[in-house]
């Protein structure tokens, strides 16, 4: 009886140390074009609990009925009214790309965020339930999908499944919606920035009440919808934030006060060569009418609303509008980048200028500015700074 007791054991005692030196490997398979469609899709109607996706893009296409992406987004969204967990993380480099999904994703109350700037996400997996793992080389597009040559791993094991999950979760992120709606406002010319003789020479002759006069004349041009203006001198000295003094001296009255006040400046507007002006009329020689497809520079109505007009100092100002023609016609709105040096060569004005103007719209919270990390071995060189523009707040920035 011992040696048949032994006998038994000892088989069981080999299967041990083979499980512990010589672990079971999970199951695994190598899905290639539809089929990593398939796969996925049936795994992300079946999940219970969790979806983690990071993706370098998704492009969904609402028009087109037979894009598998859609399908895949709907998974997503059809998981998510089951009460699955879901995070996706997408590369903020293709905003473009990855624009449409993002937004339906957020419109569904998905947890989607873009990556930050410093790094590039050139991920293409996806954890479901903490177990099944696809990893590879297909990013969510129909060309990956049926046209491209492509491999992903798919398999079946929690391990592999918590480190992927947990890589993905360290990976900084940007908390707000990146795509800040281009906002409806007053529409100016690009020349006014471009030529020459135009706004640059208002900003080298510190003629910031001429300035902020014209930007009000191009406001109110457009709400008239005609390219003369009747001009009201005391209501615009008004809307010019002017007051007029308890001792007038030599002014024989409040009106003749604000007449001198706007005139004046009516009249160095066009010794510049911006507006044509004879008393009580005005006429733009710019043409700000937009254009479709066009670049064009659009100040938000909130800039003179929220008192930004009158906040910011002349160099922010004309910053800020560069700021909106930048982002304005990047194809990573409202993301763009230029070097300070070539900003310089374009628009005319000095390295000093755009350095401090920046800084003051930085410090008031309508630029973020993401600058690069220099390198060595003498860390002088670095990538050009991304700016993103943030939006007007009711209050003009926390310096104030």
């Amino acid at each position: 009886m011992k040696f048949k007791k032994t006998k038994n054991i000892l088989p069981l005692f080999l299967l041990c140390l083979t499980i512990l030196f010589f672990p079971i490997h999970a199951s695994a398979d190598l899905l290639f074009g539809k089929a990593y469609y398939q796969t996925l899709h049936k795994y992300l109607a079946q999940s219970k609990s969790s979806i983690t996706v990071a993706m370098y893009f998704i492009i969904i296409d609402p028009a087109d009925k037979t894009n598998p992406v859609n399908e895949l987004v709907n998974g997503l969204i059809a998981a998510k009214k089951r009460q699955v967990e879901i995070k996706v993380i997408l590369e903020d480099s293709k905003l473009k790309e990855n624009r449409l999904a993002y937004e339906k994703l957020r419109a569904n109350n998905i947890t989607v965020y873009f990556d930050t700037a410093e790094h590039l996400l050139h991920l293409k997996e996806v954890v479901i339930d903490g177990r099944y793992v696809f990893t590879g080389s297909a990013n969510w597009s129909k060309a990956a999908i049926e046209d491209n040559y492509e491999a992903t791993n798919f398999e079946d094991s929690p391990p592999d499944a918590l480190a992927l999950k947990k890589y993905i979760d360290n990976i900084p992120v940007q908390k707000k919606d990146i795509f800040l709606p281009q906002a409806e406002g007053v529409t100016i010319s690009p020349g006014f920035l471009l030529a020459p003789n135009s706004g640059r020479r208002l900003l080298k002759a510190e003629a910031y009440k001429q300035f902020d006069l014209y930007l009000l004349l191009c406001k109110l041009q457009q709400e008239a919808g005609k390219p003369s203006l009747d001009i009201d001198y005391d209501s615009l000295a008004k809307k010019m934030g002017y007051e007029a003094p308890v001792d007038l001296g030599r002014y024989r009255d409040d009106h003749h006060y604000f007449y001198e006040r706007i005139h004046r400046s009516l009249k160095r507007l066009r010794g510049y060569g911006l507006i044509d002006y004879r008393k009580g009329k005005v006429t733009l020689k710019a043409d700000n009418t937009r254009k479709a497809g066009a670049a064009a520079i659009t100040i938000p109505f909130e800039y003179w609303e929220y008192g930004y007009s009158a906040s910011l100092s002349m160099r922010a100002k004309y910053m800020y509008l560069i700021c909106l023609y930048e982002a304005g016609h990047s194809t990573r709105y409202p993301f763009w980048f230029r070097s300070q040096e070539d900003m310089s060569k374009l628009y005319g004005i000095s390295d000093t200028t755009i350095s401090l103007g920046l800084q003051e719209l930085e410090d008031k919270e309508i630029v973020e500015i993401i600058r690069d990390r220099p390198v060595g071995p003498d860390f002088s060189e670095r990538k050009a700074n991304v700016y993103r523009m943030m939006g007007l707040g009711r209050s003009p920035g926390k310096g104030e």
